[in-house]
């Protein structure tokens, strides 16, 4: 028996993410544990980069509900993240998640691993925006070993099942979850690494903002084609993850050792403006 954790961060009951979420998870096999977290109902606080979680012996400081999310993906064999488009990105609560994996990067052997699926909803064609990049940067993010991805077009609560083919689908990529081998058909243009359609130019270059991969922009006959050129310590590799551990460490200590000169040259604006606050009710 595997567990099988679904992350929905989605604020409706029954909308399209929980539903195609829950096909994936049932699809996955009659005799495993399906477990389902609404990431809306959590109180994820946001991170107050204050590096006191840098030392793999300890935890965020914040008390909230983070603690509760790390402890059921740590005993998940599986994980399916699903959520849907607003406003051409991912709920926020998919974001407030994200900042907070500063203080499980230096643990990541504790979390990552995991198989995982994304399953991302929008409402109007050509509106989806940056949502499953956005969906399977956390996934890196965590260490998570990601197995396949897509986007389903539905706007209103369970409206993406009048396209059976949307159900195939999911149901496909819960499967892949425990299939060995298995293998994501890749798509065009897309960065080899995390699967990022959202690249950039520096004149020279394609590089995935993402994972820092970079590739060509070249002619395939009359077509127009990027060719990737993949290092084995991009951001999300074991080396990559250690290397933006010793950049925050030396900032830390850096800090510390310039505490009093940033205090100074914060002086001056300690008293400009004024910050407004909502009347206590």
């Amino acid at each position: 028996m595997k567990r099988v954790l679904g992350i929905v961060a989605s604020p409706r009951n029954l909308g399209n993410s929980e539903i195609l979420a829950k096909a994936a998870m049932e699809a996955t096999g009659a005799d495993n544990q399906l477990e389902l977290i609404r990431l809306t109902d959590l109180d994820i606080r946001p991170c107050k980069a204050c590096y006191a979680c840098l030392p793999k012996d300890k935890p965020c400081r914040i008390e909230d509900d983070l603690s509760f999310l790390l402890e059921k993906i740590w005993l998940a064999d599986a994980i399916v993240l699903a959520a849907p488009a607003y406003s051409l990105g991912p709920n926020s609560r998919i974001k407030a998640f994200q900042d907070r994996f500063l203080s499980v990067e230096n643990k990541h052997e504790q979390y990552g691993g995991k198989a995982c699926i994304t399953i991302t909803t929008y409402g109007v064609s050509g509106w989806s925006g940056y949502t499953e990049a956005a969906l399977n940067l956390t996934a890196k993010l965590f260490n998570w070993r990601l197995v396949d991805s897509e986007s389903f077009l539905g706007a209103n609560p369970a409206s993406v099942l009048e396209d059976p083919a949307n159900l195939k689908r999911a149901q496909q990529m819960g499967k892949a979850l425990f299939a060995p081998g298995y293998q994501r058909t890749p798509r065009a243009n897309e960065c080899p690494v995390c699967w990022s359609d959202i690249l950039r130019y520096d004149g020279k270059n394609v590089i995935c903002p993402f994972c820092g991969t970079k590739g060509e922009i070249g002619m395939e006959g009359d077509e127009v084609k990027l060719k990737f050129f993949p290092e084995e310590d991009y951001r999300w590799s074991k080396a990559g993850i250690q290397q933006h551990l010793d950049f925050l460490n030396d900032k830390k200590q850096e800090f510390l050792a310039k505490r009093s000169l940033y205090k100074e040259l914060q002086n001056p604006y300690r008293k400009i403006g004024n910050w407004l606050t909502p009347e206590q009710k």
